[in-house]
């Protein structure tokens, strides 16, 4: 038989020796390409933080020298309540705002504890809130047997252990205002409605009248409710300036009849501040829940929670 020799072998050979080579050269650059992209996530997320650390004193600084401004009320128009503007940093930019949660309603004043007296009241008052914010009443029922750890409120439970995923009410306070969703009855759309308007902070804080909203302002009163035309003279499109709880509240609306006057006032001990920064085009967003303390031992600012990432 006549020997043709396998000229085709040595080119394949070849050919499949020079694809090896490119799948191996293009694996070791997509991995240095991953490393690289990993030391620079690193390395952006620490100076992100040392940013968050930064906006964290300014707004420490910020409270305490409104504090010592040594004005005795607290207002939308007081310097904490002015944003800071997106503002060039090494890498990107920073920009901070700061919120008064005084001026929202607290889920935790709902509580039905020995030392929370008022819990009846204040139960009365979110009702007015849901009506105002055109949501179904009975989610106060459902808010208060959330919290509620007595032995007889386990039997509720049924609802939320017929869920696909099952789970049990907290039988404690709220720890963030998104615990909200897990409450029976509370959808997205309810809790997108609602959320604006509420925080949860330890209970028995005050409602500052003077950075509440609309909605707020129209729980002043349960035994004559306030409409939203009244509640919107007393917002003052957001630059009321109230000193005196009831006194200046009653002048401007005569029939207004505060029936818990103590469960409001005219300065903030919470706020949250929100810090954007931009790195690189990656954005990092910090949260941190302060509180400011005025007199005492403890007096001057504390930060009580911080947190990373969207609302």
């Amino acid at each position: 038989m006549p020997h043709f020799p396998q000229r085709g072998v040595a080119l394949l050979v070849a050919l499949l020796v020079v694809a090896l080579a490119t799948v191996l050269i293009a694996t070791l650059l997509t991995r240095g390409e991953l490393a690289a992209a990993r030391a620079r996530n690193a390395l952006r997320a620490a100076q992100a933080q040392a940013y968050a650390e930064g906006l964290e004193a300014y707004a420490a600084h910020v409270l305490l020298q409104d504090q010592a401004s040594g004005d005795a009320i607290d207002t939308a128009d007081d310097p904490w309540a002015i944003p800071l503007p997106p503002t060039p940093v090494p890498g990107g930019e920073i920009a901070a705002t700061m919120r008064d949660l005084d001026g929202r309603f607290n889920l935790n004043n709902l509580a039905p504890l020995a030392s929370n007296p008022r819990a009846a009241v204040w139960k009365d008052k979110f009702v007015l809130l849901l009506r105002a914010l055109k949501l179904d009443p009975a989610l106060a029922d459902n808010v208060v047997d959330w919290m509620d750890a007595s032995p007889a409120a386990g039997a509720s439970d049924n609802g939320y252990l017929a869920q696909p995923v099952p789970y049990r009410a907290a039988r404690r306070i709220f720890a963030h205002v998104s615990e909200l969703r897990l409450v029976r009855g509370v959808s997205g759309a309810v809790y997108a409605a609602l959320a604006p308007h509420v925080s949860a902070l330890p209970p028995g804080t005050r409602i500052n009248v003077n950075t509440a909203s609309v909605p707020v302002l129209m729980t002043l009163s349960s035994a004559n409710p306030v409409t939203q035309q009244t509640a919107q003279a007393l917002w003052q499109q957001g630059h009321a300036r109230y000193r005196q709880i009831p006194q200046e509240l009653v002048a401007q609306v005569p029939d207004l009849k505060l029936d818990c006057a103590d469960c409001y006032g005219v300065q903030s001990s919470y706020f949250l501040a929100r810090g954007e920064i931009t790195l690189d085009g990656l954005p990092f967003v910090f949260f941190r829940l302060i509180e400011r303390r005025i007199g005492g031992a403890n007096a001057g600012v504390h930060v009580l929670e911080r947190s990373r990432g969207d609302e």
